[in-house]
């Protein structure tokens, strides 16, 4: 159920879940669950005038993400200000204030929890971190955890669902923790998925390959392919795949008794004017002329 606050309350365009007592003590005494188990997550954004003071601290654990703008928090009888893509983490029991800057509000993720992993949460506690080295890509895997977790929740409270949240929030937490370790196993990942995207590429210059098909190879959705190769090759995906087709081009106009209109038909063109128009327009030249311009430097 998502709870509901009235705009004289909340920010617009807030999001927040609190779950249930009777759901709170039934997913606290399952052994699965004992770690850590959330109570309330949401999502406030430019939550101007936002003001939190809780004098004997908080029955949970609260860990904040800034996405954007900038806060305070008051914690430790000190004031830390948080920033875009820093966290903090304030464990129960803990004094604590936090509010957002009227000049430049802050937009936050944020979660209370529960679990007795004592030791997790007090290496994470009492300073802003940052995810600004994660790289982009790691730093959105985090944060899909995060959304992941509350997509998760608005379908309900069944018992595999909190069991699943509570392994996800473990995993969230290590992700902000572990970031090196994080990053350096997404930027693995994407490595491989970026050579094994060219590969397919490679095998394929003589169809034409659409971008849903290349995904499907892959096994990743077309945004998220997009989004690991713009990052990597500062290009996309089909932009790259063209290219490399106009590269074999160049190889059958130099090397090749083939017409041009067949070499067009071969690497999966429209027809002859389509493959001439994109072959003029990334090498500044025809492709009539760059055979004969080649065919001149070799007489």
């Amino acid at each position: 159920m998502i709870k509901k606050i009235s705009i004289s309350e909340g920010f617009k365009g807030e999001e927040a879940i609190s779950l249930p007592l009777d759901i709170l003590q039934m997913h606290s005494l399952h052994p699965a669950k004992t770690s850590l188990f959330i109570t309330h997550i949401g999502y406030y954004p430019e939550a101007k005038h936002h003001l939190r003071n809780r004098e004997k601290g908080c029955n949970e654990h609260i860990i904040i993400y800034c996405s954007h703008g900038i806060g305070w928090i008051k914690h430790e009888d000190r004031t830390v200000y948080l920033s875009a893509d820093h966290f903090y983490l304030i464990p129960a029991g803990e004094p604590h204030s936090y509010g957002s800057k009227d000049t430049n509000p802050w937009s936050i993720y944020w979660i209370h929890f529960k679990g007795n992993d004592s030791g997790f949460v007090q290496s994470l506690k009492g300073k802003p971190l940052s995810l600004k080295n994660m790289g982009s890509q790691s730093k959105k895997h985090s944060l899909d955890l995060f959304h992941n977790i509350y997509e998760n929740l608005k379908f309900g409270y069944h018992a595999e669902t909190l069991e699943y949240i509570s392994f996800t929030l473990l995993y969230f937490l290590a992700s902000l923790k572990y970031q090196e370790q994080y990053h350096r196993n997404n930027r693995l990942d994407s490595e491989n998925i970026i050579n094994k995207s060219i590969l397919i590429m490679k095998e394929n210059l003589e169809k034409k390959l659409t971008l849903q098909e290349l995904s499907t190879f892959v096994g990743y959705s077309s945004s998220h392919l997009t989004r690991l190769f713009t990052e990597k090759m500062n290009s996309s995906p089909m932009v790259y795949y063209n290219r490399i087709r106009l590269e074999q081009a160049c190889q059958y106009l130099k090397y090749s008794s083939y017409k041009i209109k067949e070499i067009a038909f071969k690497l999966g063109y429209f027809d002859p004017y389509h493959f001439s128009r994109s072959f003029n327009k990334e090498m500044g030249i025809t492709p009539k002329i760059y055979r004969l311009q080649y065919n001149k430097t070799i007489e």
